[in-house]
C-alpha cells in the first residue's frame, strides 16, 4: 500500500508540474512599431548618474503590437543585468528532472526504506550450516548423509532418551539454518529454541520435540514407541525444511 500511495504522489507531481509548464506558455507577441518617449531637460543629467552607479533605464512607446501582451512571451527580450538574480525557468526540462529525481527517490526508499522486500536478492536454494554450541556433541561430519540416514541412525539407538536429545539438536540447527538464526556456543537447546521466530511455520513442531525430550532427559519419563515415532515424523519436516531457507523468514 506504501508503494502504491507513492506512486500515485509521483504521477500527480508529474501531471502538476506539466500543468504549470503548459499555463506558463502562451501565444508569442512581437513590437512592429516603437515611438520614441519624450525626454526632459534633465534627463541627461540623470542617464549620467544612472550609468555611473550601474543602473539601466529604458522607455519605450508600443504603437503597433502583434500577439497578445497579456498572456504571451516576448520573442526577443533584452539580456538581463544580473544573471544571477532572475529566476530559474527550466520549463520542459524541469518536468523531467523532477521525474528523474522522484524515481531515484522511490528506488531508494523500495532498496533501503521499505525493508529492501521488494529489491531485495532471492533467497538461495540451499544456506550453510552453522557450527553447533559447545556440549552439544555433534560434529560436522554427523550432519553428511540424507534426512533418512539421520533417523535411521536414531531409530537404531536403544536409549530413546538419547535418541530424542540428539533429533531436538539436529532440528534446533536445522530451524536456525532455515531462518538465518544464529546461536550462542554457549546455548542450551532451550535458550537456543528461544532465539528462533515463533512465526516460523514448524515452531510449534519443534516445540513439541523440546517438551517430549525434556520430559524425558530431565524428568526421566519413559518414551513410548509411538511418541518416539511422532517425533521422528515432526523432525522429518524440520529437517528438511533445515536444507532450504523458509520463504515466509526472507
Amino acid at each position: 500500500m506504501r508503494c502504491i500511495s507513492l506512486l500515485s504522489f509521483l504521477v500527480a507531481l508529474v501531471m502538476s508540474a506539466s500543468a504549470a509548464t503548459a499555463q506558463g506558455q502562451g501565444p508569442d507577441y512581437a513590437v512592429v512599431e516603437r515611438v520614441a518617449a519624450p525626454r526632459s531637460e534633465g534627463w541627461n543629467a540623470y542617464r549620467e548618474t544612472a550609468t555611473r552607479n550601474g543602473a539601466q533605464s529604458a522607455a519605450d512607446y508600443v504603437s503597433k503590437l502583434e500577439g497578445r501582451l497579456a498572456t504571451g512571451k516576448a520573442r526577443a527580450s533584452r539580456a538581463p543585468a544580473d544573471l544571477g538574480g532572475g529566476d530559474l525557468n527550466l520549463g520542459g526540462f524541469g518536468v523531467f528532472l523532477v521525474v528523474v529525481v522522484l524515481i531515484a527517490a522511490l528506488l531508494l526508499w523500495l532498496k533501503f526504506g521499505g525493508s529492501g522486500v521488494l529489491l531485495a536478492r532471492a533467497p538461495g536454494e540451499s544456506a550453510e550450516r552453522q557450527d553447533a554450541p559447545a556440549g552439544w556433541n555433534i560434529e560436522p561430519r554427523d550432519n553428511a548423509g540424507t534426512t533418512q540416514d539421520l533417523l535411521d541412525r536414531l531409530a537404531a539407538m536403544q536409549d530413546r532418551s538419547a535418541a530424542l536429545v540428539l533429533l531436538l539438536r539436529h532440528c534446533l540447527l536445522a530451524a536456525a539454518t532455515a531462518t538465518g538464526t544464529r546461536f550462542a556456543r554457549s546455548d542450551t537447546e532451550r535458550r537456543a529454541f528461544r532465539r528462533l521466530p515463533d512465526r516460523w511455520s514448524h515452531h510449534g513442531g519443534l516445540e513439541t520435540i523440546l517438551r517430549r525430550t525434556e520430559l524425558a532427559h530431565y524428568g526421566g519419563r519413559p518414551v513410548a514407541e509411538d511418541v518416539f515415532q511422532n517425533a521422528l515424523a515432526a523432525g522429518r519436516v524440520i529437517l528438511d525444511a533445515g536444507k532450504m531457507r523458509a520463504p515466509s523468514h526472507v
